[in-house]
Order: structure tokens, then C-alpha cells, then sequence
């Protein structure tokens, strides 16, 4: 069985164009370099520069908004200036910003530094995953290339950690050289060996806020992207919910840790045989449903086995997982069949900005509710997340169910 599914993955990389096969490992090396500096940043600020709390928390943050809040304005730029120019734009700027964040001790510069990290990703996700979907026409060539996407980005979550930890005990300045220097190394790469993007459809000529109104009539589209966003409302209680119930519980920091790798691991094993059983057998609308209900039924486990807190933590995070690499990357492998011709990246950066945004405001209304530090968080929040997973769920395996019902052809992926 193993080496069946090897053999698939195989098959469906080597199915890929050269450029589609650049984008795939650019995954890896993005996520490598990223992970290898900022899961330390907070630490280094606190510990090292010794910044107070509120300082810590404001170049956070700039981070974070300079990324989420300009994902439209990066589609909008690749849709207009091509997709390869701003990819090499953003691999050059983020090496720049993660060498500038090691170095960096004074405020000024780690909220410039912060705010050239986000705004790189800003610009080169949407784009690198506009072009990927461009590179694989048929739906389920698509899904196969976003499904080794998604493996690729877990490979480097993993490792990335881990580089990261064994350079920052020597100093975190070196590891925001390294971490730059991945960085480089992929602009080269991406200038040597990234063909420009040949689209059937011209750049767009029309206004920005013409472009818009366009995304905004779209009210399929809309839709999806509004269930969808339940799937970073879910993500981030990895980062807020489950800390705080760790914490609560006083266990380990080394818990969160496990959680962590359990995740990556999973999405790193488990990734191809989900994504064939999806392609075989269980259909996209399902797998969406599917996935999206049991991230969201993973945190009835912290209330049902509150009696064993390591084991509901560790088991939350397998349940967590196996949902997420069903529903993950077939959000991205669908959204072109919304998007308008030629705004390919405004509509991936619009649905990652809206994403950001509901994750962020879901943030703050659960971290209100989490009580002081210390405080077991109050049992009704594990149904709410709960609720929201089977919501979503619900209403995106009826949304493209019905949309694969309606399309005219023999050969149907099951809904």
C-alpha cells in the first residue's frame, strides 16, 4: 500500500511542469526559513534585547498586519506586474527583512524589519499560489499539486524549528543570516529557473477599485471564502486556545511542542493518502465537509478528556490534523474555479486577507474569554470552535456539491 501511494506521488510530480515543480519546493524553503526564525522572535526581544511586553507585542503584530492585511494588495501587483517578478520581489525582500531582524536592536528597526518580512509574504504567496493553479489546468492535477504543496510546507514547519534552534543557541543575529540567506539563494533560483507566466489573458487594465467590485460581485465566491476562513479561526487556537489550556493544566511548554510536531508529522506521512482517498473515493465537497468538522470536533476532545490532559491535547492534534490535510489544500486547488479571468492572485490574496482578518478578530473575541493567565479556559469554548468546524462544513459540502452537480460532464468527482 505505501509503495503504491509513493508510486502515485511519483507519478504526480513527475506530471508536473518544471515551474509547477519550482513552486512545490519553494514551499519547503519558505517555510524552512520562516519557521527557523520567528518561533524564537518573542523570546530573543524578551530575553535578549530585553524590550518590554507591549514592544514585543507591537512588532508581533506589525508582522502579522503587514502580511494578512496586504495579501489583496500582493495579488492585485501580480496580476498586474506578473506573477515570476513578484515572486523574485518578495524571496528578495523577505531576505533582506529576516537578516535585518537578527541584526536589529532598536524598535524602529524591528518594526521595519517586521513590516518587510509580512509585506514579502504578502506579495509571493498569492502569486506562487496563483501560478501553481495556472501551471495545472485540470482540476485534479490541481488538487495533486497543492496536496504536495501542503507536504512540502509541513516538511519545512518541521524542520525549520529545528535549524532554528541549534543556530539561535550560537546567536539569533546568525540565524537571521542563514534565514536570509535561504531567502537569497531562492531569489537566484527563482531568477534562473522560474519561466515567466504565459496567461491566455492579459494583464488588467482596469482600476484597482474596479478590480474590486468585481471580487466583491461575486457572490459564489464570496461565500466560499467566508465558510473557508472557519479553517483559520480553527488553526489559530493552536497558537491561543490550546497555550492557554496547557498552561492551565501546568504542564510542560514541551507539550505545546509535541503538538506541534505531531502536526507536521502527520501532514508530512499522511498527506498523499489522504489526497488520493479524496481523488479516488470520498470527492472534494466531502473531503472539505469532512475536514473541516473534525478540526472542529478535535476540541470536544479537551472537554471529554479533561480527566487526562496530555492525552487530550496529544489527541486533539492528531484528530486536528487529519482534518486539516483533507480540507487544506483543496481550498486552494478550488478557488480558480471563482476567480475572473486574469485576477487569478486578487482573488487568492482577497480570500487569505479575509482569512487573516476573521482569524484575527476571532482572536481577540476568544482571547477575551479566556480568563486570567492561569485560569482553565471555560469549557463552552470547545463547542463553539466545535460548532463553527460543523457549520462551515456543512455549508461548504452543499455549496460545492452542488456546484460539481451542475457541471456538465461524464466524469464527476463524487461530491
Amino acid at each position: 500500500m505505501a509503495i503504491k501511494i509513493l508510486h502515485a506521488g511519483w507519478e504526480s510530480w513527475c506530471g508536473l511542469s518544471r515551474a509547477a515543480r519550482l513552486l512545490i519546493i519553494n514551499a519547503l524553503a519558505f517555510n524552512l526559513g520562516f519557521y527557523m526564525m520567528m518561533p524564537y522572535l518573542a523570546h530573543h526581544m524578551g530575553s535578549g534585547l530585553e524590550l518590554a511586553g507591549w514592544a514585543v507585542g507591537l512588532v508581533m503584530g506589525m508582522r502579522v498586519f503587514s502580511q494578512q492585511g496586504l495579501f489583496l494588495l500582493g495579488g492585485i501587483l501580480g496580476d498586474r506586474l506578473g506573477y515570476r517578478a513578484a515572486i523574485i520581489g518578495g524571496c528578495l525582500i523577505r531576505s533582506g527583512g529576516f537578516a535585518l531582524l537578527g541584526w536589529a536592536e532598536q524598535l524602529p528597526v524591528l518594526l521595519l524589519a517586521a513590516f518587510l518580512t509580512g509585506f514579502a509574504g504578502a506579495l509571493f504567496t498569492p502569486c506562487a499560489q496563483a501560478y501553481l493553479a495556472e501551471e495545472c489546468p485540470h482540476p485534479a492535477q490541481r488538487q495533486q499539486a497543492f496536496a504536495l504543496h501542503n507536504l512540502a510546507s509541513e516538511a519545512g514547519m518541521l524542520l525549520g524549528p529545528l535549524l532554528g534552534l541549534w543556530l539561535t543557541q550560537s546567536s539569533y543575529a546568525l540565524t537571521g543570516w542563514v534565514s536570509g540567506g535561504v531567502f537569497l539563494l531562492l531569489t537566484g533560483l527563482q531568477w534562473h529557473y522560474l519561466p515567466p507566466h504565459r496567461s491566455a489573458v492579459p494583464h488588467p487594465r482596469e482600476k484597482v477599485w474596479q478590480q474590486w467590485r468585481t471580487i466583491l460581485r461575486n457572490r459564489a465566491f464570496l461565500c466560499f471564502t467566508i465558510f473557508s476562513a472557519a479553517y483559520g479561526v480553527l488553526f489559530h487556537q493552536l497558537y491561543l486556545s490550546i497555550p492557554a489550556y496547557i498552561h492551565s493544566q501546568q504542564q510542560s511548554a514541551s507539550l505545546l511542542g509535541s503538538v506541534f510536531t505531531v502536526t507536521a508529522l502527520i501532514g508530512v506521512l499522511l498527506q498523499l493518502p489522504a489526497s488520493l482517498w479524496v481523488q479516488r473515493s470520498l470527492g472534494v465537497a466531502r473531503g472539505m465537509g469532512l475536514g473541516l468538522a473534525c478540526m472542529g470536533c478535535s476540541y470536544l476532545l479537551i472537554s471529554w478528556l479533561a480527566a487526562w490532559p496530555v492525552l487530550a491535547v496529544l489527541s486533539q492534534a492528531v484528530l486536528f490534523s487529519l482534518g486539516s490535510i483533507l480540507c487544506y489544500p483543496l481550498f486552494s486547488a478550488r478557488l480558480p474555479h471563482y476567480a475572473v479571468p486574469g485576477l487569478l492572485a486578487s482573488h487568492y490574496g482577497f480570500y487569505a486577507s479575509v482569512g487573516g482578518v476573521v482569524a484575527l478578530l476571532s482572536n481577540l473575541l476568544i482571547g477575551l474569554c479566556l480568563g486570567a493567565s492561569g485560569t482553565t479556559p471555560p469549557e463552552w469554548i470547545w463547542y463553539v470552535l466545535a460548532t463553527c468546524g460543523l457549520v462551515a462544513g456543512c455549508a461548504l459540502y452543499r455549496q460545492v456539491g452542488r456546484e460539481i452537480a451542475e457541471v456538465p460532464t461524464p466524469q464527476r468527482s463524487p461530491a
